[in-house]
C-alpha cells in the first residue's frame, strides 16, 4: 500500500523525525526562475518595493529548503530590506509549523530581521482555514508556489458537497442553494485550485512543480454537454507547462532511468465582477 499522502496523520508522524528532505528537487532550477522572473516583472510595473514586496503564498512548505532559497531571492530582487512577511510558508501539520516558527523567531532575535517569513498552519482543502490567510488586513497574494503539494493531495478521494455542509466555499454554496437536491463532486486537486483562486489577485500566477502531466487536467475545455458546475478553469488558465528532467541521484551511470517532472504556470483570470464593472 502506499503512503497516505494525503493525510494530515501521516504528515505529522513524519516530520516528527524528518529534518529535511526534497520533493521532486529543491526548485532552484524550476521554480525560482519563474518567481524571479514574476517579481523583476511585478517591480518594474512598481508593483513591487523593499517595504511591500510582493505578497507570495508557498503551500505545503514541508522541511523543504524552498522556503529559504525564495527568501533568499526576495533580498536578491528587494535588498538587505525586504520585508520577509511577504512571504508565506503554510503546511497542515501542526507540529512542523511550531517548529518553523520557533526557528523564524531565533533567527529574527539573533539576526535582527524586521519580521521574518511567515509561517503558517493551514488545511488547503478546508475552507475555514484556507480562507482566512486573507483577512481583512490582508492583501490578495501575488503568486502562489507549491512543490508536489498538488501530487500529495490528489492521493485523496474526490469531495462530495451538500447543501448540509457549512463553511465551503462560497461558489459552492451558491451552486447547492441553485441546484436544490444535488450534490457536488470534485476532485481534491480542482477544489484545491478554486479555494487558491480566491487568494490570488487577477493576473496573478501560481508555479507548480509536479510528477505528473496530466495533474492539471480538469484545465481541459468543458465537453459539449457536459453540466454546469464551479470548475477551477473559471478562475485560472493554464499558461503554460515545461517539462524538465529530474534529478536520479545516479548521476554518470549508464542505467539511470530518464525521470521528468512538469512545471505548470497557471493564470489567475480577471473576475467576472471587474470585467462587468469595467464594461
Amino acid at each position: 500500500m502506499p503512503p497516505d499522502y494525503e493525510s494530515q496523520e501521516y504528515w505529522n508522524a513524519r516530520f516528527d523525525g524528518e529534518r529535511h528532505f526534497e520533493w521532486l528537487g529543491d526548485g532552484t532550477d524550476t521554480i525560482i526562475p519563474h518567481v524571479r522572473t514574476f517579481l523583476l516583472d511585478s517591480r518594474a510595473n512598481k508593483r513591487g518595493s523593499a517595504e511591500a514586496p510582493s505578497r507570495l503564498l508557498h503551500i505545503g512548505a514541508g522541511t523543504s529548503s524552498l522556503s529559504e532559497r525564495l527568501r533568499e531571492l526576495y533580498v536578491d530582487i528587494y535588498g538587505d530590506a525586504a520585508d520577509e512577511n511577504a512571504i508565506v510558508n503554510t503546511d497542515f501539520a501542526e507540529k512542523l509549523v511550531r517548529r518553523k516558527r520557533e526557528t523564524e523567531e531565533a533567527r529574527r532575535a539573533k539576526g535582527g530581521l524586521r519580521k521574518g517569513m511567515q509561517w503558517v498552519c493551514a488545511d488547503a482543502l478546508k475552507w475555514q482555514e484556507i480562507s482566512s490567510l486573507v483577512g481583512p488586513q490582508s492583501e490578495p497574494f501575488d503568486l502562489v508556489v507549491e512543490k508536489s503539494t498538488s501530487d500529495a493531495i490528489s492521493c485523496g478521494e474526490d469531495v462530495n458537497y451538500s447543501r448540509a455542509d457549512s463553511n465551503i466555499h462560497p461558489v459552492f454554496h451558491k451552486f447547492l442553494e441553485v441546484e436544490q437536491g444535488r450534490t457536488l463532486t470534485l476532485s481534491p486537486v480542482e477544489v484545491f485550485a478554486i479555494h487558491l483562486a480566491t487568494l490570488v489577485r487577477s493576473g496573478g500566477l501560481w508555479v507548480a512543480l509536479t510528477f505528473s502531466s496530466t495533474r492539471f487536467s480538469f484545465m481541459s475545455p468543458t465537453a459539449s454537454g457536459e453540466p454546469p458546475r464551479p470548475r477551477a478553469s473559471d478562475y485560472w488558465t493554464m499558461e503554460k507547462m515545461l517539462t524538465v528532467d529530474a534529478p536520479t541521484g545516479m548521476e554518470g551511470s549508464a542505467y539511470a532511468p530518464v525521470v521528468q517532472h512538469y512545471v505548470c504556470l497557471l493564470r489567475r483570470r480577471e473576475d467576472r465582477g471587474q470585467r462587468n464593472k469595467a464594461c
